[in-house]
């Protein structure tokens, strides 16, 4: 515990400076990078320990996941600016169903069915959405910046936004699709640098800096980046 705060240490190869992130499954999140000198940390977390206790009491606050807006009556994606409406109905089966109508999504519902079945329903159709929308975005931001790859994959990662392959796979996280626009281009662009720059030289940093000159402010706010998502989302 540091900062009075107990807090999970994650080390990433990624990373260029301490990151502070929270969310519901681990608190406070300290990202640091791969060759970081360990003993800086008392000083930086409590150079941000107002930060840290207003974020924690904001987190605390936050309802449980199925205790507001559940189940949802829409499905909002900032990143796409796209908004999906959702009607639930009775169904005659014993599964869970849904389909999609241009911007309507039905849920079909058994006699018996638990809020978890139904988010993973939910959250099955957005990694299809999202891979499709991110595909299509992904392509139009390579033909602008001639950085190329070999294909998309949306994913659900838990702990990344993305990731770019030596094989050339851009790996996306589907809860991008909440965030605004610009965050959502600035990490498919981020991840695109790494077809030149497969590590975080002063060389993909340039890179980066001259497809996406607000690269820096944008990774900053991606540390916050769960505040746009849903609270019923794990």
């Amino acid at each position: 515990m540091i900062a009075d705060v107990d807090y999970n240490l994650q080390v990433s190869s990624r990373a260029r400076n301490v990151t502070l992130k929270i969310n519901r499954a681990n608190g406070l999140v300290v990202v640091i990078p791969k060759d970081f000198d360990h003993s800086l940390l008392p000083d930086i977390l409590t150079s941000r320990q107002r930060w840290i206790n207003r974020q924690m009491e904001r987190f605390d606050a936050m309802p449980g996941r199925f205790e507001q807006n559940w189940p949802p009556a829409s499905i909002d994606f900032t990143g796409s600016a796209e908004c999906f409406r959702i009607r639930y109905q009775s169904s005659g089966n014993n599964q869970l169903k849904i389909r999609c109508d241009d911007k309507d999504l039905t849920v079909e519902l058994p006699e018996q069915w638990s809020n978890e079945d139904l988010a993973a329903l939910l959250v099955k159709w957005m990694k299809q959405y999202g891979q499709q929308y991110c595909d299509r975005l992904a392509h139009r931001l390579s033909e602008q910046t001639g950085l190329l790859f070999n294909k998309v994959v949306v994913r659900g990662q838990k702990t990344r936004w993305g990731s770019f392959s030596t094989r050339g796979t851009l790996s996306l996280n589907y809860k991008l699709l909440f965030l605004p626009e610009a965050l959502l281009r600035h990490v498919i662009l981020h991840e695109l640098a790494h077809s030149i720059h497969m590590n975080h030289s002063s060389a993909f940093w340039e890179l980066l800096q001259s497809i996406d000159p607000d690269s820096q402010a944008h990774d900053q706010q991606l540390s916050d980046g769960w505040k746009y998502l849903p609270s019923w989302l794990d």
